[in-house]
């Protein structure tokens, strides 16, 4: 390459060094300025500056280190070399390197320096950990160290003893080289094939590696307690662990220390053979394969897995008892709950407990609705999934009522926006947020749209009971939120015209705005300026370039709507936000908004977790957390392995200005004190000062909740034999409104459950026994008491007949009323949508409630508004369908004072048909009565047509067109006629 093609190259790489260095550095600064907007400069300076301190730290021991062993190698260099072929060949290099070795030995120093920095300055959390980390209130049942040394003090030594290793190898592969370059090692030619030097040097480096060794072996005997137990499927050492491969550990550390002894003894020239420090590395190796596993394997397959439960139990126990510590469910309340096998319908007229309180309207359902009843903007959005949270209201009686709403914020989604409205200008100046909380009852409809409460844009006040505008905001505009991550540039002179586009004044409005906000309306619209101060400043020429370099965005220079007064906002995702100002949480995957003192906030559920503590099971957060809502309207959980985690903060982020408040939850979580002592003591609010308005809004976290309710399908027992033979094992019910299989939401509820003096708002889920889809095993319960303590109970269902949800709504859609609906909805090409099925205990039986929505399909024009048009019901075995939750259960009662044969007596034989041949049978001791008397022929012919009628119709449902679902569900009413006929005909 010519003179001038150098210069250009070197030209071109430090351009580009160049403009890498200065993009680092204006994304450094853009992002002080971001942390210094909200108020945590503590975050960005400690993460900065400890990953700069390990970079320099690391990168200066392992390049010294490098450099002291080139160093050794070149000054102990032979003075000659054999005139070997082998020797001729590196001459040129030597006379390239030796002329100016120390500059060759600084180079490649620094190069393996920084790269040893760089990876170290990414364990910046293990350090901090590591210094600032507590104890917990558990301590490992077998080693007898506190879990506090395996989740904070164990990652960080295991990281040391990883760089160690590191170093040595790459002193190894120095020194090597350097030998072999100036012929002090060589692999040719007479005599010897290293100098004693050489020899000695290396010698020493591989005895260090196998010191290190023999520390790692005494580590790695803690690995145990986090590893998984392949014959019980658990985390936690079991029999084989704790006997044979503890011993094999302890064999190996002593192994390794005597093979480093030797092959020192023979670094100082007792013997020129390498036959001693092979035998020494070869009985390590040998002890390693024997010793760790040809001895416990065959522990494994010959001792353990005869006898499980034996050999296993006293650690099944340690899993159990650690995994109920680790996911917070150490003070689990189990209790029973007893149901008769035929309940009075009539209590269900005089509850006053769960009944008036039933949820008839689903979030999930009626988003759509939302949004196009209070649509008054095409841009206007709601979130694909709402929220459920509860307020106190005074009612026309002058009584304070308590009672859960729909709630969702009228968002601004930008991409709704027109073509014209996502100019730059107007897209980031003009079109900047949203408006408007808005509720709804969860109890009642308004001819089947929902009963809006508040927050309500629109001229038709509706025929709701509850009164609109029960919940007070004083500042409706939504600036941060679900659907706008988007940056807005907010701001102007207090004498110029507002440009933020606010919200149409053409429509009523329920909540009125403050008098006094900078607002103007113009034409049919009012434009507004954003008042709070979340925003980075933007007024100064400084700022504009650094946000143009950033952005890649000339506009920002160029534009006349950025003046002295501008903010920035962006990172306005909530979730983003929360999990940027404490990285060391894993942030809720769905946050809810609340008016708290008048105020829209978003509430957002922080975790602290860890993959390191001692004896507890792991789950995978993705599949732990996924349900039928993942992806639609929640975000997905990452993909994680976790084994411990607390519901520790409860964060706060102000709808309006972006504030965000991270308050404290568990006061005696040793992580989250670790985080807080590491960021300066004051990153979170002490429980204590969290205001009663806000506690008052708190709910039972929904991913914790679905992360403990996977476990308990195992961990629910007590005994550790019972758990490993796995015979009263649990399985979480399938959504049954679903066509797909997946996991059932769990549901907010404002009720009162068995051994509950008053009525609570929490989340409920409920069981089936593993391999029996069609009985109901238990309910589960998870809420904050009158004192704000979490509360998480299992309800053991004994007695009577009940079935699981999937079952329920099986029997439901096959009743002659649901099947004529069905007809008429398909007949008349619309769709039908499955709501929540509720299961709730009432009295001395279980109440099921789904409500159906009918959703008019027009072709080409969109879908109409999900219209609530009955209600199902179920409660001992009568089933209701009504278009009012109030007709159904009077449908019900009247069935049970008649003394009716129940929906689920007269399908018991069509169960009992469908029921697979393939299932492992139970455990359950036989029954010494009777079989029942079987059906005639005709009549089990008819059942067996309504069972394949009804499997076709539920495949049309699926994956079926409208017309192949109207034939098969003309088949299925066919099907029903024959079987009543058939009853008939044979005095059933």
């Amino acid at each position: 390459m010519s003179r001038r093609g150098r210069y250009v190259l070197i030209l071109l790489v430090g351009a580009i060094v160049l403009l890498s260095v200065l993009g680092w550095l204006v994304s450094l600064r853009t992002d002080y300025l971001w942390y210094d907007s909200v108020g945590y400069t503590s975050v960005f300076s400690t993460m900065m500056w400890t990953r700069l301190a390990m970079f320099g730290a690391f990168t200066l021991a392992m390049a010294a280190w490098c450099g002291l062993n080139l160093y050794l190698a070149y000054r102990f260099r032979p003075d000659t070399w054999p005139a070997t072929s082998e020797q001729e060949g590196l001459e040129r290099y030597r006379e390239l390197i030796s002329p100016r070795a120390g500059w060759w030995i600084g180079g490649v120093a620094i190069v393996v320096g920084v790269f040893a920095g760089m990876s170290a300055q990414s364990r910046w959390e293990t350090w901090l950990l590591f210094r600032e980390g507590g104890q917990f209130d558990w301590t490992d049942p077998v080693l007898g160290m506190n879990a506090g040394f395996y989740v904070f003090r164990l990652p960080f030594w295991q990281f040391l003893i990883g760089f160690g290793f590191a170093a040595i190898v790459v002193g190894l592969l120095a020194s090597l080289s350097a030998y072999y370059l100036y012929g002090a090692l060589r692999f040719s030619g007479q005599g010897d094939r290293m100098t004693n030097v050489a020899r000695i040097h290396l010698s020493v480096l591989v005895a260090l590696f196998l010191g290190l060794k023999a520390v790692a072996y005494y580590f790695d005997r803690f690995d145990f307690t986090t590893q998984e137990n392949q014959v019980t499927d658990i985390v936690g050492g079991g029999y084989t662990e704790m006997t044979a491969l503890m011993n094999a550990k302890n064999a190996l550390i002593w192994v390794s220390v005597i093979a480093a002894v030797v092959i020192l003894v023979f670094s100082w020239g007792f013997t020129r053979s390498l036959a001693l420090p092979a035998a020494a590395l070869g009985l390590v190796v040998v002890t390693a394969i024997a010793a760790g596993g040809i001895y416990p394997a065959v522990v494994r397959n010959f001792q353990v897995e005869p006898n499980r439960p034996q050999r296993e139990g006293e650690y099944a126990q340690h899993t159990m008892d650690g995994t109920r510590y680790a996911y917070g469910m150490e003070e689990l309340e189990t209790t029973t709950y007893s149901v008769a096998s035929q309940p009075n319908a009539e209590t269900m007229s005089a509850d006053q407990s769960t009944v008036p309180f039933v949820r008839l309207i689903d979030p999930f359902v009626v988003s759509d609705a939302f949004t196009q009843a209070q649509q008054p903007r095409s841009f206007y959005d709601f979130n694909e999934k709402l929220d459920i949270d509860r307020y106190t209201y005074t009612d026309e009686n002058g009584q304070e009522v308590t009672q859960d709403f729909v709630v969702g914020l009228r968002e601004l989604n930008p991409s709704q926006l027109t073509d014209e409205q996502q100019d730059w200008t107007v897209a980031h100046t003009v079109y900047t947020h949203g408006w408007g909380f808005v509720s709804a009852s969860t109890t009642e409809s308004d001819n089947g749209a929902p009963c809006f409460t508040s927050g309500v844009l629109s001229d038709d006040p509706g025929n709701c009971q509850i009164g609109n505008d029960i919940i007070d905001v004083e500042k409706p505009q939504i600036y941060y939120g679900l659907l706008n991550n988007e940056y807005a540039i907010v701001g102007v002179p207090g004498d110029e015209t507002p440009r933020e586009y606010d919200r149409p004044t053409d429509v009523a409005v329920v909540d009125e705005d403050s008098e006094e906000d900078p607002a103007e309306e113009i034409g049919d619209d009012r434009y507004t300026t954003y008042e709070g101060d979340g925003g980075v400043d933007i007024g100064s020429i400084g700022n504009r370039l650094l946000y143009a370099w950033e952005f890649q965005e000339p506009r920002f220079l160029l534009s006349s709507q950025i003046n002295e007064e501008s903010q920035l906002l962006y990172n306005r995702n909530i979730r983003e936000r929360v999990q940027m100002v404490a990285p060391f949480l894993t942030v809720e995957a769905d946050p809810y908004p609340a008016v708290v003192d008048g105020e829209i906030v978003w509430i957002v559920d922080g975790y602290t977790t860890t993959n390191e503590f001692p004896y507890s099971d792991r789950v995978n957060l993705a599949d732990a957390t996924n349900d039928t809502y993942s992806g639609q309207g929640v975000a997905n959980q990452a993909s994680e392995e976790v084994n411990y985690i607390r519901s520790s903060v409860k964060a706060v982020v102000n709808a309006y200005d972006g504030s965000v408040k991270l308050y404290e939850f568990d006061e005696e979580d040793p992580i989250l004190q670790a985080w807080n002592e590491i960021y300066g003591g004051d990153l979170v609010i002490p429980k204590e000062e969290t205001p009663e308005s806000l506690v008052a809004h708190f709910r039972y976290p929904q991913d914790l909740f679905k992360i403990q309710r996977s476990l308990l399908q195992r961990y629910h027992v007590d005994e550790s034999r019972t758990f490993i033979e796995g015979g009263e094992a649990w399985a979480t019910t399938n959504d049954p409104s679903q066509a797909q299989s997946v996991t059932q939401p769990a549901y907010y509820v404002y009720a009162t459950y068995p051994e509950q003096d008053q009525p609570y708002f929490q989340l409920t889920s409920t069981f089936t026994p593993r391999n029996r889809e069609n009985a109901l095993a238990s309910l589960m319960s998870g809420y904050y008491d009158e004192d704000g303590n979490p509360r998480l109970t299992v309800y053991d269902v004994v007695g009577g007949d009940d079935q699981s949800v999937r079952q329920i709504h099986q029997i439901i859609t096959s009743t002659s009323e649901v099947v004529t609906t069905l007809r008429d909805a398909t007949q008349a090409g619309t769709t039908v949508e499955w709501g929540n099925l509720l299961a709730l205990p009432v009295g001395d039986g279980i109440l099921y409630l789904e409500p159906m929505y009918l959703r008019r399909q027009a072709g080409g024009q969109g879908e109409d508004l999900p219209r609530l048009t009955n209600v199902a019901i179920s409660y001992g075995g009568y089933v209701g369908f009504a278009p009012t939750f109030e007709e159904a259960v009077a449908m019900v009662v009247e069935k049970y004072v008649s003394g009716a044969p129940s929906e689920a007596e007269q399908t018991e034989g069509e169960e009992g048909e469908t029921e697979s041949p393939s299932e492992t049978p139970t455990t359950e001791a036989p029954t010494t009565e009777a079989p029942p008397a079987a059906d005639p022929p005709e009549v089990e012919a008819a059942i067996d047509n309504v069972i394949a009628a009804q499997a076709a119709y539920e495949q049309a449902q699926a994956s079926g067109t409208n017309e192949e679902e109207g034939r098969a569900l003309d088949d299925l009413l066919a099907a029903l006629d024959q079987l009543a006929a058939a009853r008939e005909a044979a005095g059933q």
